[in-house]
């Protein structure tokens, strides 16, 4: 829920980095590592005539955890059962942990994963081997014709991501035998003929997340409450979100100019549904097709519900009767974007295209005028907005510890010119403890629209299941675009402050999450901004409350 205007929407600038090649069929990387809370070192050629299948994973990463849990039981304990695979060749999960700090979180993660032998990689030097950064990453190695006389560990297959047990025995039940040979990513592996019925099914991970959100001030009280479901099985992701939304204010008018109007309390109710899917191109190794659609019934926000008021005690007052054309509003929108993902470099580098529109029914603005004739007529403004969007960005893992996402977005509405936004943002795990996030953003609209703001959120863990973080925000810009009216309802210059502190708790795959502090805007008021709204854009001292639950299974 947005206390201020929207000013800026995420789209970036893709870095275009050289893409290396697959490095199948290539030599693996010899490694001579720790073994998860021992003194025993475990190394390459510990594993002579088997086949290795390597899962990188980091204890705060939560599509490495899915993918631990399945490769324990879909791989290593299948082939265990079976004494190797269809060749008779012996099958060895090996889980790598990256991540030096906080042991306790990641005895935990071994813990509910069930890994039976993990490694301790901690300055990601094995995956850096790979010529990786990002996780979850999964490595075949066939050893399967080594020995102690002939070392050969060949890298069959690597995928950033998890792509299901059932693909990685398909690709692992080809080698030893005579069909053995190197899988590049995405590739379905020799032994695509094996029977399907004896593959397990894909791995489904879903989260059921609830939040309520409040604010308020002397005079306003808004609510947004949601319920959000998520499903990831295997390169298919969906989610859906329902959204309502409440409106409490005192309208007051400004007996200065409203002599008619009077006081009273309001109270309007917004609905939302939105989904989203992302499904992966299997032919197509590193694209993402993405779409997402949504509807609202209702006002948007505060602002419009206060507008609206006012234009329906002065054109439809109880005492007098209708002033046509004016007539009872009822806003709505919908919209859709059809848009791909790029993974330009291996778990490190992604873009994002997304064209969009949407469909906007607004409740209108009235202005009080003459026909040619000299008589009184309304004057109504645009009902129907139409809003098209382009939408690029990208996302970047620079270090293991260092995340960057750019976005940029062109928006042409109905009647306006077009509008030029930018938002950056960067995740940075500053030491074992601590993680710094930053934002950043920029708008601007012809004739002069100008927006800006920065944010910093730091993230502390006061233990494994505990985090605690302050936050603030600055925002200002230079007030919207005026309308035709000689009267605007356009906003003036605002500014606005938020600072907040936030409690974060986990207990497997449940956590709890709430958010609370000040928020203060400030108006900067101009001499058309018409005195009818003198009270909608009065400068208010907010409180800010959030509570959201989250549940994976």
């Amino acid at each position: 829920m947005a206390l201020t205007r929207q000013a800026m929407i995420l789209a970036s600038l893709p870095l275009f980095l050289a893409i290396p090649c697959s490095r199948a069929g290539q030599p693996a990387p010899d490694f001579d590592l720790a073994r998860w809370s021992s003194a025993e070192r475990v190394r390459l050629s510990d594993f002579h005539g088997q086949i290795l299948v390597l899962d990188f994973f980091a204890y705060w990463c939560g599509p490495c955890e899915v993918a631990s849990k399945e490769l324990e039981r879909g791989v290593q304990r299948f082939y265990a059962e079976r004494n190797g695979n269809r060749h008779g060749r012996p099958v060895r999960v090996i889980s790598v942990n990256i991540e030096a700090a906080q042991p306790e979180a990641t005895q935990q993660y071994v813990e509910r994963t069930g890994a039976s032998l993990v490694l301790q990689d901690a300055n990601a030097q094995l995956l850096s081997a790979f010529h990786q950064a990002g996780i979850p990453f999964l490595v075949i190695v066939d050893g399967s014709s080594s020995t102690t006389a002939r070392p050969h560990f060949q890298i069959i297959y690597q995928h950033a991501g998890f792509e299901g047990v059932a693909k990685l025995r398909r690709i692992i039940d080809t080698l030893g035998g005579p069909e053995a040979g190197a899988i590049g990513p995405g590739q379905p592996g020799l032994g695509a003929a094996q029977s399907a019925a004896s593959a397990p099914g894909i791995p489904v991970q879903q989260t059921a997340e609830a939040g309520t959100e409040w604010a308020w001030a002397s005079d306003i009280l808004l609510s947004d409450n949601q319920l959000r479901y998520e499903q990831i099985r295997g390169g298919t992701e969906w989610d859906a979100l329902l959204d309502y939304a409440t409106y409490e204010m005192d309208y007051r008018p400004n007996r200065a100019v409203d002599f008619f109007g009077f006081a009273e309390e309001l109270h309007e109710d917004r609905w939302t549904l939105a989904g989203n899917l992302r499904q992966a191109l299997g032919d197509l190794q590193r694209w993402t097709l993405l779409a997402s659609a949504s509807g609202r019934i209702g006002y948007p926000n505060y602002r419009r519900v206060w507008i609206a008021n006012r234009y329906r005690q002065k054109y439809d007052h109880p005492g007098f009767p209708r002033v046509p054309p004016y007539t009872e509003p009822s806003p709505s929108e919908w919209g859709a974007s059809l848009g791909a993902r790029w993974e330009y470099l291996p778990a490190v580098g992604f873009a994002e295209f997304k064209p969009g529109y949407s469909h906007e029914v607004t409740a209108p603005g009235y202005e009080d005028g003459t026909n040619s004739m000299g008589q009184y007529r309304l004057v109504q403004n645009r009902v129907n907005l139409d809003t098209f969007t382009f939408e690029t960005s990208s996302e970047n893992i620079l270090t293991r510890r260092l995340r960057t996402q750019n976005s940029v977005i062109l928006s042409q509405t109905t009647g306006r010119e077009l509008r030029t936004s930018y938002k950056g943002a960067a995740n940075w795990a500053a030491s074992e403890r601590w993680v710094i996030r930053g934002t950043g953003g920029y708008a601007t609209e012809r004739p002069q629209f100008e927006a800006w703001y920065a944010g910093l959120t730091a993230e502390y863990e006061l233990r494994p299941d505990l985090l605690v973080s302050l936050a603030g925000r600055y925002y200002s810009d230079t007030g919207e675009i005026e309308n035709s009216l000689s009267i605007t309802s356009a906003a003036p210059p605002l500014q606005s402050w938020e600072a907040g502190v936030g409690l974060r708790y986990r207990h497997g795959n449940f956590s709890v999450q709430a958010y609370g502090g000040p928020f203060w805007t400030e108006y900067h008021r101009k001499p058309n901004i018409g005195p009818e709204f003198i009270y909608l854009y009065a400068d208010r001292n907010w409180g800010l409350a959030q509570l959201t639950f989250s549940l994976r299974f």
